[in-house]
């Protein structure tokens, strides 16, 4: 039996990465004021944030036709965990931006590695199987986990304003589009470091 496929998300084009961008940045301020502002601590905002996700998962993998507010509201909440993620990471558990930063690039790079050895990773317009669910959205999480993370040390250890730092994000974007249209660099992990760079850092 041909296992099932669904689309999952329009092309990847302009207005798809100004949401992505706009939810992400949602997303950031989210997981900030679980922690931070209901003073809930990384711990309990971590666990909280990951309950939403698996639970907005799971309606996601049962329902089998094509969903655009479930899968933002995924994204809402990949991008919430990310945070909450990195920020136990390099706070609570302290291992500090640097060594969260190396920690997240390399879980990024071996789920890729690993969803591209056992199924190869789709184009990001393509139908997808539902198996392939489960890298997809693993690599969302630690994609914006990474991203959560860079922002800070940008904010943090080089001193630099949400300004600087979204100029620096923004300038990576453009070279990742040139790169694509200009070059035969993979798109596929062209679409991960740009899921890792889409937002704004605050």
């Amino acid at each position: 039996m041909q296992p099932t496929t669904y689309r999952r998300v329009a092309a990847a084009g302009a207005s798809f990465w100004l949401l992505k961008i706009l939810v992400t940045s949602v997303g950031d301020v989210s997981g900030d004021g679980m922690s931070l502002a209901l003073h809930l601590g990384y711990a309990r905002s971590l666990a909280a944030a990951a309950l939403v996700a698996a639970l907005l998962l799971l309606a996601k993998l049962r329902g089998g036709r094509w969903r655009p507010w479930l899968y933002w509201l995924l994204v809402l909440a990949t991008s919430t965990l990310g945070t909450e993620l990195s920020d136990a990471l390099s706070h609570a558990w302290g291992w500090g931006n640097a060594n969260t930063t190396l920690v997240l690039a390399a879980g990024l790079v071996a789920m890729l590695i690993g969803w591209h050895g056992s199924r190869g990773i789709p184009h990001a317009d393509v139908l997808l199987a539902r198996r392939d669910e489960a890298f997809y959205w693993g690599a969302a999480v630690l994609a914006n986990a990474l991203g959560s993370v860079l922002g800070d040390v940008l904010g943090d250890r080089l001193g630099w304003g949400p300004a600087a730092s979204t100029g620096l994000f923004a300038a990576v974007l453009a070279l990742l589009w040139l790169l694509r249209r200009t070059t035969r660099a993979d798109s596929r992990w062209l679409y991960w470091a740009a899921w890792t760079c889409s937002r704004i850092p605050l």
